[in-house]
């Protein structure tokens, strides 16, 4: 068996079906529909593959972009940059307004130990910047992440708190991040 497998912990709702949902109660008036379109593993060339058909296609008002992990793990900085500008500018051109979210993290150390801390902060200040050179807010996913798990992990633990495997959110990490994401979106 190649490497140790992680057990997951049982997630009954992932964040944009909890965004959906909360939004469907507050806003019973308008009809407002919420859809995903994540590939796993996808980096932002991937997206841009995809953004034509699997997105604009679909005629949004809003995206939000989430992304960055597998970036700064698998291509270089300026390749991450050029293509979020790229991607936002597709959507921008099409008349979507756009929500840029920084990445989160892998591994839940606060104090900057986990592996890819360096890249991972590199590639969030890279979505921080293209948030505000292309004048769209920001869900800054990573700072808050960071915030939370110095006041939640006093052990300083890699795995366990928002999620299951130090990468992938447990429940308490899709609420999190639904709860961050219905901020952005009043």
């Amino acid at each position: 068996m190649a490497g140790r497998e992680v057990p997951k912990e049982h997630v009954t709702k992932g964040y944009v079906r909890i965004v959906r949902e909360r939004l469907d109660q507050t806003h019973k008036d308008k009809e407002i529909k919420v859809d995903w379109v994540a590939t796993g593993g996808h980096t932002v060339p991937d997206l841009l593959k995809r953004v034509e058909k699997d997105v604009i296609g679909k005629r949004p008002t809003i995206v939000v972009i989430q992304i960055g992990c597998n970036d700064a793990r698998r291509i270089p900085a300026a390749t991450f940059k050029s293509g979020l500008e790229e991607l936002i500018t597709k959507l921008q051109t099409e008349g979507i307004q756009v929500i840029q979210c920084s990445l989160t993290s892998v591994g839940e150390k606060h104090d900057g130990t986990n592996k890819d801390d360096p890249k991972l902060e590199e590639f969030a200040q890279i979505a921080r910047q293209m948030a505000e050179a292309k004048k769209v807010p920001l869900n800054d996913l990573r700072r808050a992440f960071v915030a939370y798990w110095k006041a939640n992990n006093p052990d300083n633990k890699g795995a366990g708190i928002l999620t299951y495997d130090g990468n992938h959110f447990n429940q308490a990490g899709h609420d999190f991040v639904a709860d961050r994401m219905l901020e952005k979106l009043k």
